[in-house]
């Protein structure tokens, strides 16, 4: 029998969490709405690309940080060494940070001779709000780890309103309808973001650390090791995650236009984006409690009863996919009427097929869960790999032949092609890699 205890306590949890995605939710479907009410397609478009460059540092700097600081909380902080595992976390923030401003200087300059790059201003503001994206994500896993769900859920909804309200505030203020005064807004939320997590961390780890066992304890090179160990193969499949989620848009401007880019990044974003918070409700709801109960034995069989649930719900995920994309097929136009902009409501006959990609998506990262539980983070580093590739080379045909429908059917193609790997390969092979 479950205790009751333990029950009321994953419900809380439950209700915080989702009380975090949903209030990111409404605030993307009112922020879209007003925002491509406010600029055009061309800049919406600069805002778009831009935006997948922030993304892009999170993906390649920021997720593998915060997943690893959720992988080994519990065990560290069991162990009397959570303040070593912080100053893992900081060393590998601090070469984050430093890399990700080299990567804007070279794309700034890039700018300059290639055509849909930021400009300088727009460069800057992307680089600023790349940093801030991994801060927060990082302070995120940490907290994930913690459980601390109601200051977690809270502070994400605070985010997401704020960047848009403070978007929408600039543009409103200063008078400037481009991509420039969004980001600005973006960053200003940013920064409130960022400093309402490291005060409430400061309080957190230096009451999680204040006995003497936790000052004393000793980190070993082989903990260091396992650290790298896991986080290094994360940086290649989350890259590879950027590759399959965001390379469309880039290979778009090429054949396309970037106002078919910025069409196609507001219908991707009321679409395929709201499956992926379905996605991390489920994750941020299990991954922190799978760890706590296996540890770093994966053999437990109590992880197989946990992981035979996470499949359970992938196949939710996707029949309820199956369903919200059949009914767009026939109220694709009402809907764009309602979360779009005039001028990119012509985009809305994308609705359905954004959302089946994205449900794909949503469902195979519940079934990829799997290989993080299992430590086997080279193997999911070598199948996100194999899935980029077949995603660029299968953009670069869409957009070269066909355009926006090619690129369509290509993004829904990939993540249906994704959601068969991950229902296989899993399953095969060994418990470590």
């Amino acid at each position: 029998m479950i205790h009751e205890g333990l029950v009321k306590g994953l419900f809380r949890e439950a209700f915080w969490v989702g009380f975090g995605l949903l209030s990111s939710v409404c605030a993307l479907l009112v922020g879209t709405r007003l925002l491509t009410s406010l600029l055009s397609t061309t800049e919406y478009g600069k805002m778009a690309l831009a935006v997948s460059l922030a993304t892009l540092a999170l993906h390649f700097c920021g997720n593998p940080i915060g997943q690893t600081a959720t992988r080994f909380y519990a065990n560290w902080a069991g162990a009397g060494k959570l303040t070593h595992l912080v100053w893992n976390l900081v060393r590998s923030l601090g070469w984050a940070m430093g890399g990700i401003v080299l990567a804007v200087l070279l794309v700034t300059m890039a700018g300059i001779y290639v055509d849909g790059f930021p400009s300088f201003s727009l460069g800057m503001a992307t680089g600023l709000f790349a940093i801030l994206l991994v801060a927060i994500r990082v302070a995120s896993g940490l907290e994930d780890a913690a459980r601390e769900r109601r200051f977690r859920g809270i502070v994400q909804g605070v985010f997401e309103l704020s960047r848009f309200l403070f978007a929408i505030g600039l543009v409103c203020l200063w008078d400037q309808n481009n991509a420039q005064t969004v980001l600005g807004g973006f960053v200003a939320a940013g920064f409130l973001t960022v400093a309402i997590h490291g005060f409430f961390l400061y309080r957190l780890i230096k009451r999680s650390t204040g006995s003497q066992a936790n000052r004393t304890c000793m980190a070993t090179p082989a903990d260091a090791a396992g650290l790298r160990q896991f986080q290094m193969p994360l940086i290649i499949s989350n890259g590879c995650i950027w590759v399959v989620m965001m390379a469309e848009r880039w290979a778009l401007t090429r054949w396309g236009s970037l106002a078919d880019v910025g069409g196609y990044a507001a219908v991707h974003q009321l679409a395929f984006v709201p499956m992926l918070f379905v996605s991390t409700f489920l994750l941020l709801l299990t991954e922190p409690v799978l760890y706590q109960r296996m540890g770093l034995d994966t053999a437990k069989e109590s992880a197989s009863h946990a992981l035979h649930v996470n499949r359970h719900i992938a196949l939710l995920v996707f029949c309820v996919t199956l369903i919200f994309s059949g009914l767009l097929f026939f109220i694709h136009s009402w809907v764009g009427s309602l979360f779009l902009g005039a001028e990119f409501r012509l985009y809305s006959w994308m609705f359905p097929w954004l959302l089946l990609a994205g449900g794909c998506f949503a469902a195979a990262q519940q079934l990829l869960l799997k290989l993080s539980c299992e430590m086997r983070t080279g193997r999911l580093a070598g199948l996100w790999g194999m899935v980029a590739v077949i995603a660029v080379v299968s953009y670069l045909m869409g957009a070269h032949y066909w355009q926006l429908k090619g690129i369509l059917t290509a993004v829904v193609g990939v993540n249906g092609l994704l959601l068969a790997f991950a229902i296989t390969l899993p399953q095969m092979g060994g418990k470590k890699g």
